[in-house]
């Protein structure tokens, strides 16, 4: 048996969201219909993430790289962040 593919990017933030039963059932029936065509993006997070990208598309009418234009430049990446904590050693019991 072969792991999940992971959908979630690795700079995404966790948060939560409230659904109601009626909601809950549209993202089931969005599922299986995903899942019937053989689509790969068939999570809660993939439904409403999609969801997002076409309403902010359609109905906003800004596409992903607008968004993506308005957010500041990705800090480099270090290779070895440097750290000021230092981990003291643990004190020895005294019997």
């Amino acid at each position: 048996m072969s792991p999940k593919e992971k959908h979630v990017p690795a700079d995404a933030h966790r948060t939560s969201v409230c659904f109601t039963a009626v909601d809950r059932a549209a993202i089931r029936w969005i599922s299986e219909a995903r899942r019937y065509r053989k689509s790969k993006r068939v999570t809660i997070n993939d439904i409403v993430v999609d969801a997002l990208w076409f309403f902010l598309e359609k109905t906003e009418g800004k596409t992903r790289e607008q968004i993506q234009d308005t957010l500041p430049p990705a800090p480099p990446n270090e290779a070895t962040p440097q750290s000021n904590v230092t981990q003291m050693p643990k004190p020895k019991k005294k019997h």
